[in-house]
């Protein structure tokens, strides 16, 4: 049992990026000491793509452990973001949709900013066709071993699309030598709201000891709703409109037929459906009151589909000196909504084909997006040593996808028919090598060379938009991103490293803006690469013999000219801006380990990102901070363990969670009208009872009910404004029971 409490404590340590101290309070015995540095040290972590201990990485990363969050209520990977400084996570109201931000780099346009990658394959879009930087997966319910949140630029070892920093699902690798497993369900119920139910299991066994093992698992969730909609034509409600049902399963396979060669084959898929977002229709623009009722929406229900699938298969062979690796992979994901828009656009479309009021009985909106994109990567690896250590590789991808939208009308009448399919692919050589000068100080240097290539076609129809087609000329870059890092260890709880990273997101090609009046493409027509510069100095390390453990890293980035969203003409387009922005920032994290029992943890994250010049392309002004971003994010979680009878135990578990006031858009803004996000503070708490076999669990999330708004959009039409804003889930309450063996 003390292994336990132990790796509960580390748990909370882990997800700060915070070393093990070397003794704990003086009340502790030191048995139990050694047993917490002991555990640490398994926490390994692959940013650097290698195999290292959290302390031993110049850079800032938290791990997390998703099966000590999602018994607690914590299904989403957005709730463990939400105690991590210096990452922001913005809800796109629906499973599937959302986005990540860290360190003053915002989701600007539609290629992300925030990688995310399944063990080495990465599954986020590079092109700003696919929705790429709305859509993630999220994998808190698969069998994931841990999450490595790496902060920061990391275009050199991961390439396009980690502007800001990457997220990484480390798998648990399927067992060769005996069989594990666990059943786990979940009840919840909302304020305000309904009741959901998650279901999952996992099983893991050896078909051939030592040589070929399997893992399969699966789950399905059923996400209460809390958002009614209300007709506005008949002022009928529909409660609980927005929930939603997210199910998925995996497949992986180990097969290691000598000691030096092991062939892993990897199958995902997950798949989510719902009828309406979690957006609600705002009163006011200084209240948070819904049009009616406590959270309603005015925008009636659909069918909304969101679905991944990702293949992907490893070979890895260790030669006496380096390692060779091959990663293969395919990764396919869809979204599609399709609503009844006939009481909005029924008049309109028959005054537009001329057809008697009334003939119109329906008119169907809809939209897809999709990626498909293949990646291959060869990779060199030299063995850990205390000299020299280095990383080479080949990278390629092709990506084509698809962005459609329509409007049609019943009888048959084409109103609106947009497609645009894009073919994206990379080619890039990569490489870092570290050099030890001696047993505490090393340095790392590194660098990638990408070439990349983009083609879009613009196919329309309908009486909205006319007939045309139209290819793009191919977009071609060659871009380069570079690494140096030093790690000087002061003492052996000490480490101190400095870091200078880039990261970049590729180039396209445009959709065309036609002027009525003069005919001319008023868009620009190609939109450069951005590059972001990263300069990073930190501290991990240890106090008071070990009794607190701390994590500081201070930050300052630079991001010139990059891809966002501008107006031209009065419609929205992508550019690039005319400047750049300026981030800087600190994050610091401290762990007190007040007995064996009782572990305490804090977090408090700064960030100021603005504007380097006047842009009038998107309404920002010099020095104005960059919307959707707090200043401010701060986070206390605690846990204590205390005696039960016989093997059970308990754990009293709590955090306190607060992201500070940020504009929904920038001041001069001339489509929308600039609302400060108030401040909100939410806590949640857990207890849970154990054998180690069974855990069981009582949680609450959003323990006092905070009614605060994530985000908000306040469009202004005319002489009026349509206001409509994302909360944060009520209060939740929830059991959860889970059976390991």
């Amino acid at each position: 049992m003390p292994h336990t409490r132990i790796k509960t404590a580390l748990m909370l340590s882990a997800i700060s990026a915070l070393n093990v101290p070397h003794a704990i309070a003086q009340d502790d015995s030191s048995q139990v000491a050694s047993d917490v540095e002991e555990d640490f040290e398994k926490i390994i972590v692959t940013a650097s793509r290698r195999g290292q201990a959290i302390q031993d990485v110049p850079a800032a990363i938290s791990a997390v452990m998703p099966d000590q969050y999602s018994g607690i209520g914590f299904q989403n990977v957005g709730d463990v973001i939400s105690y991590i400084p210096g990452v922001e996570y913005t809800d796109g109201g629906q499973p599937g949709r959302g986005s990540i931000s860290a360190r003053g780099i915002p989701q600007a346009a539609s290629t992300p900013v925030f990688g995310i990658y399944v063990d080495d394959t990465p599954v986020s879009s590079n092109t700003a066709f696919g929705n790429g930087g709305s859509v993630l997966l999220d994998g808190m319910l698969i069998d994931v071993e841990r999450i490595e949140v790496i902060k920061g630029p990391q275009g050199t070892l991961y390439g396009a699309t980690s502007v800001g920093g990457m997220l990484r699902y480390i798998s648990r690798d399927p067992e060769l030598e005996e069989t594990r497993g666990s059943i786990g369900l979940n009840l919840d119920s909302t304020a305000h709201g309904s009741s959901g139910f998650t279901v999952n299991g996992r099983l893991s066994t050896s078909l051939v000891e030592d040589v070929l093992g399997v893992t399969v698992s699966g789950y399905k969730r059923e996400v209460g709703g809390f958002v009614d909609f209300v007709n506005p034509a008949t002022g009928e409600t529909t409660e609980d409109a927005d929930e939603s049902e997210v199910y998925g399963y995996v497949a992986d396979v180990l097969y290691k037929p000598t000691d030096e060669l092991d062939v892993r084959f990897k199958y995902l898929k997950q798949k989510s459906e719902s009828a309406l977002p979690s957006v609600v229709n705002l009163n006011d623009l200084v209240s948070l009151d819904s049009v009616v009722g406590e959270f309603s929406s005015l925008n009636a229900p659909g069918e909304t589909d969101f679905e991944y699938e990702v293949t992907s298969g490893t070979i890895n062979y260790d030669f006496d000196d380096f390692s060779l690796t091959s990663v293969t992979s395919q990764t396919k994901y869809q979204g599609t909504s399709v609503n009844d828009v006939t009481a909005s656009l029924a008049v309109f479309a028959d005054l537009l084909s001329g057809r008697e009021p009334g003939t119109t009985t329906s008119v169907e909106q809809g939209a897809s997006y999709s990626s498909e994109k293949f990646v291959q990567e060869l990779r060199l690896t030299s063995t850990n040593n205390t000299e020299i250590e280095w990383i080479t590789g080949l990278y390629f991808t092709e990506e084509d996808t698809e962005n459609l939208q329509y409007a049609t009308a019943t009888p048959a009448f084409n109103l609106l028919n947009v497609d645009l399919p894009s073919n994206y692919t990379e080619y890039a050589v990569f490489g870092d090598v570290t050099y030890y000068i001696n047993d505490d100080f090393d340095v790392t240097a590194g660098a990638r060379v990408s070439r990349t290539e983009l083609e879009l076609d613009v196919l329309t129809s309908g009486v909205l938009v006319g007939d045309s087609a139209f290819t793009s000329d191919t977009i071609e870059d060659t871009i380069d991103t570079y690494l140096l890092a030093a790690r000087y260890r002061l003492n052996k709880g000490t480490s101190l490293y400095s870091r200078i990273a880039s990261g970049y997101r590729p180039g396209s090609t445009n959709i065309p803006i036609i002027d009525p009046t003069t005919g001319q493409n008023i868009a620009e027509p190609v939109i450069a690469p951005d590059k972001a510069w990263s300069y990073e100095v930190g501290a991990k390390g240890n106090v008071l013999d070990g009794v607190v453990s701390y994590d500081i890293a201070l930050w300052a980035i630079t991001w010139d000219n990059f891809q966002t969203r501008i107006r031209a003409n009065g419609v929205s387009t992508v550019g690039n801006t005319m400047d750049g922005l300026t981030a800087t920032g600190f994050e610091a994290s401290a762990t007190y380990y007040v007995t064996s029992d009782l572990t305490i943890n804090t977090n408090i994250g700064h960030t100021n990102s603005t504007l380097d010049e006047d842009e009038p392309g998107f309404g920002g002004v010099e020095g104005e901070n960059i919307p959707g971003l707090p200043e401010w994010t701060a986070s206390v979680q605690w846990n204590y363990t205390f005696d039960l009878f016989d093997a059970w135990y308990g754990e009293l578990s709590g955090g306190v969670r607060y992201t500070d006031e940020f504009h929904s858009t920038f001041s001069q803004s001339v489509s929308q009208l600039d609302v400060v996000v108030d401040a909100r503070t939410l806590a949640d708490i857990s207890l849970t009872l154990s054998d180690d076999d069974i855990r069981i669990s009582l949680y609450v999330t959003n323990l006092f009910d905070k009614k605060a708004l994530t985000d908000r959009s306040d469009i202004i039409l005319g002489n009026a404004v349509d206001s409509t804003g994302t909360f944060e889930r009520p209060r939740t309450i929830g059991a959860s029971i889970n059976y390991s063996f």
